[in-house]
């Protein structure tokens, strides 16, 4: 379900004339509302990586890697797609289809069955799969990196040579627009001409809280950076319940 965007406009202009902080105009939103909506969305990506670097431990806590594909997934023209990596049987590695956005990877096993990558370190796997200990109850599926766009996968049987694919993300959010009719001198929101933000509803505080902040800088006005600070404590706390 997308985010309304007269409820985030109300919402900012709301927080924004407290304490008579000022008016943001309906072209200072739109253009504020677009830039917070790529900023969320882009950040996506930057965790995906920081969390695709960490390995084991980014899933040690709720998955942080499964929620943020879910928010990605979530997100109105944008999808997920999975593609098919090429193998290379002259030096054993697999070449990742031009346009990779993430680090997620797959490997069918011999039953047909889906599994999700592990990334680990070469030495790492080379330690398991020559400890007769390990071995016996290595039934992951590993990679590690090889260069640019190339990795090489292993089980406990050896090389996989078959069946890697990786997700792929094509699309982007929508143009945000606050759509407007003058009204007696005011601007008065029009439906037919808006157009809601393209992320799902979970990410209403951080869309006002962006915008609060990206408002502050425009009119270098402290309080109003202040007041999405303070927007944004009371998110995290709830968050944290």
């Amino acid at each position: 379900m997308p985010i309304n965007v007269d409820t985030v406009y109300q919402t900012v202009q709301a927080l924004a004339n407290k304490e008579q902080r000022g008016y943001i105009t309906p072209q200072e939103f739109n253009l504020m509302a677009n830039q917070a909506q790529s900023d969320i969305f882009e950040q996506y990506f930057y965790d995906l990586n920081a969390f695709h670097k960490k390995g084991e431990e980014a899933r040690e806590l709720a998955d942080s890697v499964t929620h943020i594909m879910r928010k990605i997934n979530l997100t109105q023209g944008v999808s997920i797609n999975r593609a098919n990596c090429i193998y290379n049987a002259v030096n054993n590695t697999w070449s990742l289809p031009t346009g990779t956005t993430t680090g997620r990877l797959f490997a069918t096993d011999p039953s047909g069955m889906s599994k999700e990558l592990r990334v680990m370190g070469m030495d790492e796997i080379d330690d398991l799969r020559n400890s007769r200990w390990h071995k016996s109850g290595f039934d992951e599926y590993v990679y590690f990196e090889d260069g640019y766009q190339t990795i090489q996968v292993w089980s406990g049987i050896g090389p996989v040579t078959s069946g890697i694919q990786v997700e792929q993300i094509a699309g982007m959010p929508g143009v945000v627009n606050w759509g407007y009719l003058i009204v007696n001198e005011q601007a008065i929101y029009n439906p037919a001409t808006s157009n809601d933000f393209s992320l799902d509803a979970s990410e209403r505080a951080d869309v006002v809280i962006n915008i609060l902040k990206l408002a502050g800088i425009s009119t270098e006005d402290p309080s109003l950076y202040q007041a999405a600070g303070s927007e944004e404590s009371t998110n995290l706390q709830q968050e944290n319940k």
